[in-house]
């Protein structure tokens, strides 16, 4: 498979009364292959459940990389960078939806801030498991309605999704150490769509708390509350996976790549590097380290 070329923001035209869609991938075209040899990661606000019926390929994450088969199923959730590469002529079916308008509208809210709150699952779910056909079976009603569209179809399809999330939730948690929060209150939400929108360019913390409509330290406490990271730490992370990304693919410069990532400067960008992943940008460039790394915890712009 090429090396990744680009990471970039997916803006989805969910219809804003009803942000539910399904876009179905058959060809590389389709699958976000850019032409000239090169790949791209992207992610976007919004949930996305992959369901493969026919073909094989990769699906790469931003900290992993599984091969896909029919029957697998792939739950992608808000802001992780992904994509699927298919080896050749393939059928999969990419399920769009906003939690906060789609899933949340059936339960009241007593429930959803209870148990339903920051739902965090597995990535991938095959087909040789517990319970997949359970959840195989509510993905093939949710494609259904959305084929048919008799009467009644969108309250249909949040039935159907309020199902898959309480499957997922009871058979399919995500690993105790993966603990980062998909659901954010509607100021951090505006103020993620635009940092992920502007991370490559100079932004401030004054700008994203502008965004969120909030003072810059109540703004950097509900941040973290949400998110599980500091402000600093997020950004940072995000530029971080982009430079990765262009080491890999491109013949840039380390400096181009520093400064087109949002970097003030390559020596801030090779500290805030080895701090990260406890290599330089050069190193990893020639290394066989994945596409992506996850950032350690530990480090801070």
């Amino acid at each position: 498979m090429n090396k990744i070329d680009s990471v970039f923001y997916q803006q989805l035209a969910l219809s804003p009364d009803f942000e539910f869609d399904i876009r179905v991938v058959r060809t590389q075209q389709d699958a976000l292959y850019r032409g000239f040899g090169k790949y791209d990661l992207h992610y976007h606000s919004f949930w996305e459940i992959d369901y493969v019926t026919r073909g094989e390929g990769v699906n790469i994450f931003e900290n992993a990389t599984y091969q896909f088969a029919p029957g697998d199923i792939y739950i992608i959730h808000p802001y992780e960078m992904h994509n699927a590469f298919p080896d050749d002529e393939i059928e999969l079916y990419c399920i769009q939806f906003s939690e906060d308008s789609v899933v949340r509208s059936v339960f009241s809210d007593a429930e959803y801030n209870g148990e339903l709150a920051h739902p965090r699952f597995r990535t991938v779910v095959r087909k040789s498991e517990p319970h997949h056909a359970e959840l195989e079976r509510i993905i093939l009603n949710t494609l259904n309605e959305w084929r048919e569209r008799q009467v009644g179809w969108k309250p249909a399809v949040r039935l159907s999704l309020a199902q898959l999330f309480i499957e997922l939730m009871r058979n399919f948690p995500a690993p105790v150490d993966d603990v980062r929060p998909s659901r954010t209150n509607r100021g951090i939400m505006q103020a993620l769509n635009y940092i992920n929108s502007n991370y490559t360019h100079k932004i401030t913390l004054e700008q994203a708390a502008r965004e969120a409509l909030m003072n810059k330290n109540y703004f950097c406490t509900v941040f973290k509350q949400q998110m599980g990271c500091t402000y600093y730490r997020y950004v940072n992370t995000l530029r971080l996976h982009h430079a990765c990304a262009l080491l890999k693919s491109t013949e840039r410069t380390v400096k181009e790549i520093a400064l087109g990532c949002g970097f003030s400067d390559i020596s801030t960008f090779n500290k805030a590097f080895r701090k990260a992943y406890g290599i330089s940008p050069g190193d990893y460039r020639h290394s066989d380290q994945p596409v992506i790394l996850r950032m350690d915890d530990s480090a801070e712009p």
